[in-house]
């Protein structure tokens, strides 16, 4: 058995190697930590593109939509007022 001065003195030196040990581990989840946080935000960075690219594609479409219909709309007014004027113009031919 080893005397009491050798065993204090032996758990003495081991004090700073189970704090470095510790201090490592700790580092280590750390580390994982900051790399999980990381691959987190670059999910969430791709998700908002495809958000905000989906979105866009949606609004992009309804206005297209909308152009074709007033273009529609604008070409048959002028239809009409072109008739419109045809019938006064024949009308007053006739009178």
């Amino acid at each position: 058995m080893r005397p009491l001065q050798e065993r204090s003195e032996s758990s003495l030196s081991k004090e700073p190697l189970d704090k470095c040990l510790r201090a490592k581990k700790d580092l280590e989840t750390a580390i994982a930590g900051i790399v999980k946080a990381e691959q987190q935000v670059k999910d969430n960075w791709r998700e908002v593109k495809a958000q905000i690219h989906s979105c866009i594609s949606r609004h992009l479409e309804c206005l297209r939509s909308r152009e074709v219909w007033l273009l529609e709309q604008v070409d048959l007014i002028q239809q009409l007022k072109e008739e419109a004027l045809q019938q006064q113009a024949q009308q007053l031919f006739w009178v």
